[in-house]
């Protein structure tokens, strides 16, 4: 899944589309292994810069724990949540920067060794 984060969540119709298409005994359930064993990574970009996601900040969380409600819905289909990809500052970003994070997402997305974010990691 790939979005930018409003108001510390997913936008509107990305939170729709998981409903219409998360359907118990097809995703979920005692029938639903669709999702079973497949991976999941999330890509999200902020507008807020990176240290602003942090306990000490007006914030108060992380971007982990902001996007733990994906993590648990991956655990609920039996999914293995990937270590997010997160690109942050986006409002402030160099063309330069942001021509580096791309690159770093094309390499992501190529790689086949991604490290998997423990359920309370």
């Amino acid at each position: 899944l790939q979005y930018p984060m409003y108001w510390y969540s997913t936008p509107a119709l990305l939170k729709q589309w998981l409903d219409d298409v998360l359907l118990y005994g097809w995703a979920y359930g005692s029938t639903g292994k669709a999702l079973a064993g497949k991976e999941l990574l999330v890509a999200v970009s902020t507008g807020g810069p990176g240290d602003a996601y942090s306990h000490e900040s007006s914030y108060g969380y992380t971007l982990t724990e902001l996007l733990r409600p994906l993590q648990a819905t991956a655990n609920m289909v039996q999914m293995t949540y990937l270590e997010p990809f997160t690109t942050t500052g986006t409002l402030t970003i160099t063309d330069e920067a942001l021509a580096q994070r791309a690159e770093d997402y094309a390499a992501t997305l190529k790689s086949t060794d991604l490290p998997a974010l423990e359920p309370h990691g």
